[in-house]
């Protein structure tokens, strides 16, 4: 049977790429990783799904830097803190790229947000600008936000608590979309969410390895748009398109409010307002920060948001105790605030379980190395990629013990002098992301979480669901295998913690 062009093409490109890899002079030998085949290397044993697992495995046999090859190029695996904390923050200056994705990068656009910016001015000041706007100075103005948003849960879930995943989407995308366009979402229905919502599920499969085709023969993207195989091309016009508008109608919405008079304080508000007339490279910059709010923080806060939901299913006895803790420090009829997070501190360490337990997002997005490095007699050429095995870590009984479990006593025991900081060392070192490409959003993310789990547990008690016969349904614990975990659809109770409670939300108004 005869190929088709394009395959044609790509397998002889593998070939020719794979024998220039294979003879290709290097400055010393590359760290141990799982024997590959002639030509396409590891490229047939990369895991599909939940591939942080199978590393951990592989790290057990060869070491906490694993070396793979897939289709020729070089990619590498850190399992540990330490190789993690010398490569990616210590080397910064060199391990801060991204590598090129054709597909979700060039053709569609998302080189132009800072999640996939290649390492430069551009990220730089992207970054400056998001962690001006979410610096401690601005917490105030923050926090004030995400205390109403969460009082305006509250009603929710009382009234049609089977939603709640709805609502927490609701919750977490009015929390974004005010504070970045003063913008007042109702629903999750509402067209800038469904828009935004729909741009996080394309970029995460985007992100997929072998999604497309071009991902892994870049020069395809030159083809005729005619050319067999290049059907690519047109999605790839239709979700920039997509992206294009996501970004601009929110954005000249607020410009337009500004020129008014009438706009709501916001990020963008300011920035239209300290700089009416940007250049074109001024204007794009300002529109792709704004977007990446959303885009970049939504999902990962939904996600462990669902993640302390299930906890509170499967730990009962932990719910209770954070229960305990907000009843002893908070006065009757008196919601959480900001103000009391320094006395909930058990809350707080359950907090800290929901990141490290599930964390949303289990391996980090590819670094991409500028140059050459040696690291342990072993070198990581110059153009590779790297990614972080942030689950491993996580679950790594040396580090924390009965890693598996719920357990927010583990950060409770640190004020024993003696205690090492390597044992059950914080989880947001981890799960924020690592050196210059950390979350500029982590204190937002914090924060909603915070508010949110405290209100809620302030208020209802959030059991499993009952089956017919009355007996409680156990949920299925298991998460899906993208690039920003979920844990799979279950069902629980949630009922008001009291009467006086249940009447308490039945009087706010949304």
């Amino acid at each position: 049977m005869e190929l088709p062009p394009t395959v044609t093409i790509c397998v002889l490109c593998t070939l020719l790429a794979a024998i220039y890899a294979a003879f290709k002079p290097r400055r010393g030998p590359l760290p141990p990783g799982p024997r590959g085949y002639p030509i396409i290397g590891n490229t047939l044993q990369m895991p599909r799904e939940h591939a942080w697992v199978t590393f951990a495995q592989w790290a057990k046999d060869y070491g906490p830097i694993i070396h793979l090859s897939v289709l020729g190029s070089p990619l590498f695996v850190l399992n540990s803190p330490d190789v993690i904390s010398e490569l990616l923050e210590k080397r910064s200056a060199i391990y801060s790229d991204r590598p090129v994705i054709p597909m979700a990068g060039e053709l569609i656009g998302f080189s132009e947000y800072m999640t996939l910016n290649r390492y430069g001015d551009r990220l730089r000041e992207s970054r400056k600008l998001m962690l001006g706007a979410l610096s401690p100075r601005s917490a105030p103005a923050l926090n004030a936000i995400e205390e109403v948003k969460a009082l305006e849960l509250l009603p929710r879930l009382l009234h049609a608590p089977a939603q709640f995943r709805a609502h927490l989407r609701w919750l977490v995308a009015s929390v974004v979309y005010q504070v970045t366009h003063g913008y007042r979402v109702e629903s999750c229905e509402d067209p800038l969410v469904q828009s935004a919502e729909r741009l996080n599920d394309l970029f995460g499969r985007l992100l997929e390895p072998g999604a497309f085709l071009v991902d892994s023969f870049p020069f395809l993207r030159h083809i005729p748009d005619w050319f067999p195989g290049a059907g690519f091309k047109a999605v790839a016009k239709r979700e920039r398109e997509a992206l294009i508008k996501a970004r601009d109608e929110p954005y000249d919405m607020v410009r337009e409010q500004v020129i008014r008079g009438t706009a709501t304080p916001s990020f963008v508000a300011d920035l239209v307002e300290r700089n009416s007339n940007p250049t074109p490279e001024e204007d794009n910059l300002y529109r792709s920060v704004a977007t990446v709010f959303y885009l970049g923080g939504s999902d990962t806060s939904v996600s462990a948001l669902e993640s302390f939901f299930l906890i509170m299913l499967l730990y009962p006895e932990v719910q209770r105790k954070a229960q305990a803790e907000l009843d002893c420090v908070l006065e009757p009829g008196q919601l959480p605030k900001f103000s009391d997070r320094s006395r909930l501190r058990y809350l707080s360490a359950l907090l800290l379980e929901v990141h490290r337990w599930n964390p949303v997002v289990p391996i980090s997005i590819p670094h991409c190395v500028t140059e050459d490095n040696v690291f342990q007699g072993y070198l990581i050429p110059k153009g590779s990629s790297v990614i972080a095995n942030t689950w491993a870590i996580l679950h790594n009984p040396d580090l924390y013990p009965d890693p598996f479990e719920v357990v927010p006593e583990r950060y409770l025991k640190q004020d024993s002098p003696a205690k090492s900081e390597k044992i059950n060392p914080d989880p947001r070192a981890f799960v924020f992301g690592y050196g210059r490409r950390a979350c500029p959003g982590q204190m937002l993310a914090e924060d909603t979480l915070f508010i949110a789990a405290a209100t809620i547990l302030a208020m209802f008690d959030i059991a499993k669901a009952l089956g017919p016969d009355g007996a409680p349904i156990e949920p299925k614990v298991q998460y899906d295998g993208g690039i920003i975990c979920h844990p799979s659809p279950f069902d629980c109770r949630i009922t008001p913690r009291s009467k006086e409670a249940e009447r308490f939300m039945r009087n706010i108004a949304v």
